[in-house]
């Protein structure tokens, strides 16, 4: 068993190697998968290599398909699958106007209202990117059409995900806002072991509520949308851009409304090649962080 944990691209080299090497890998770097796409997924059935995602809305997605996964293979059959959900926390600016957005700084970017992270995927979160990076990791590791997936924001973060089915039933997996439940899912997987989070009590919580995305003032997740539908390496460009662009808030360089301005630049500037080698690949992210450093 493998956890691929690293950051940002830098995870990719390690990740594919462990697919290739037939690993089980525990996948918590989603941009490696974002990246490489059915290079990644086709390496690991090719090698026999077990998927399990570690992110906390594709290992709630993970396990509301597991009636559907063949016992011999591991694979997942969407056959029957209407629609996925991937909810969202809404970051700690979901209440924000478009005027109080233009002055956030990495200090308030970075205070999530429900989850301890790193820098980094807190501002991915803030900005709903993180959401739009993770539609596309669904699309690639479920076998999905973008038009299956949809986001929706849940600022309580006890749904983690659901999974819309032809029948009329919807399977969702709930649980407290605590990454051990995901990493103990993966580790124990097939079977169950004690995460030592906290249990979920239903009596205490205050009520789930859910929301459309106003994908006016977070224009990211619909970006990460565009980039997965226009195929080929926009994901690519699409993950370079954004690494660049939230490097340069985090240091300052930029405003908070300029990361998906740099990103929908670059996007716009450089066309999508088909993703069929990791050359290719690596050209595509050398490229985009060229033109997102131009864009700063």
């Amino acid at each position: 068993t493998v956890m691929a944990a690293i950051v940002g691209a830098a995870g990719l080299p390690s990740g594919l190697a462990a697919a290739i090497a037939g690993k089980r890998l525990l996948l918590a770097n989603k941009e490696s998968l974002i990246m490489s796409g059915q290079l990644f997924t086709n390496a690991a059935r090719d090698h026999g290599a077990e998927i399990i995602p570690i992110d906390s809305e594709h290992n709630a997605i993970f396990q509301c398909l597991a009636e559907t996964r063949d016992v011999d293979s591991g694979i997942t059959n969407t056959q029957f699958v209407k629609k996925i959900i991937l909810t969202a926390s809404g970051g700690p600016f979901l209440s924000a106007t478009q005027d109080e957005l233009e002055t956030v700084t990495p200090d308030q970017a970075c205070a999530h209202p429900k989850w301890s992270m790193g820098r980094k995927i807190s501002v991915d979160s803030a900005t709903l990117m993180n959401k739009g990076l993770e539609l596309i990791e669904a699309c690639f590791l479920f076998d999905l059409p973008s038009s299956a997936v949809e986001v929706l924001v849940h600022p309580q973060s006890i749904v983690h995900s659901m999974v819309y089915y032809q029948d009329g039933s919807v399977l969702a997996q709930m649980a407290n806002p605590d990454m051990r439940v995901p990493i103990a899912y993966g580790l124990a997987f097939p079977k169950r072991m004690d995460s030592g989070a906290e249990a979920l009590d239903l009596t205490s919580q205050e009520p789930l509520q859910f929301q459309h995305p106003d994908l006016q003032r977070f224009p990211c997740l619909a970006l990460g949308r565009a980039a997965m539908e226009a195929g080929g390496t926009g994901p690519t460009l699409l993950n370079a851009a954004n690494e660049v662009a939230v490097q340069a808030f985090l240091q300052e360089k930029v405003q908070f409304l300029d990361i998906p301005r740099i990103i929908d630049g670059v996007l716009s500037k450089i066309p999508c090649e088909a993703a069929s080698s990791l050359a290719i690949i690596r050209e595509a992210d050398m490229l985009a962080r060229i033109a997102a450093k131009e864009l700063i």
